[in-house]
């Protein structure tokens, strides 16, 4: 009996690979970075990690949106909606490289609202659809922070 259960152990450590030395270590990724690898979380290859401007923000014309992307094209689309949903800004930006950096200056003078929503998104280009959608609920600054200027 004991025979039997050393043999079978021996077959089953030759089938499975087992010879009783250490595996190569696996390779890992580089430990030592300062950007998130973004494409690994992608269900449908589209990511965007906005990260300015963050919730709750304050925000002065001119304001940066920007963050980082893997979408369609490298092309990020950014609106500014108000407290309706009515798209008051609409730009758009390209990451640098795929999964990497994008950003835009947004010049606009706030005066008929103090808060908002700032949404940033890629496209499908072979649905038109919107993909990888981020979106913040900001707050804006309507105080009048240029000198008027008058004529003589």
């Amino acid at each position: 009996m004991l025979k039997q259960v050393f043999l079978l152990t021996l077959a089953a450590a030759t089938l499975t690979g087992c010879t009783g030395s250490s595996p190569e270590p696996a390779s890992q990724p580089n430990p030592v970075s300062d950007r998130i690898p973004i494409s690994d979380t992608a269900v449908d290859g589209d990511v965007i990690r906005l990260t300015s401007p963050q919730e709750g923000q304050v925000l002065k014309s001119p304001f940066l949106v920007g963050g980082e992307a893997s979408v369609a094209g490298d092309i990020v689309y950014v609106r500014v909606k108000n407290p309706a949903g009515d798209v008051v800004i609409s730009e758009q930006a390209r990451a640098q490289v795929p999964g990497g950096p994008f950003g835009v200056l947004i010049s606009f003078v706030f005066q008929s609202t103090d808060r908002g929503i700032v949404e940033v998104y890629g496209i499908d280009p072979e649905s038109g659809a919107e993909t990888a959608l981020e979106s913040v609920s900001v707050n804006f600054d309507t105080s009048f922070s240029g000198s008027a200027q008058t004529s003589p």
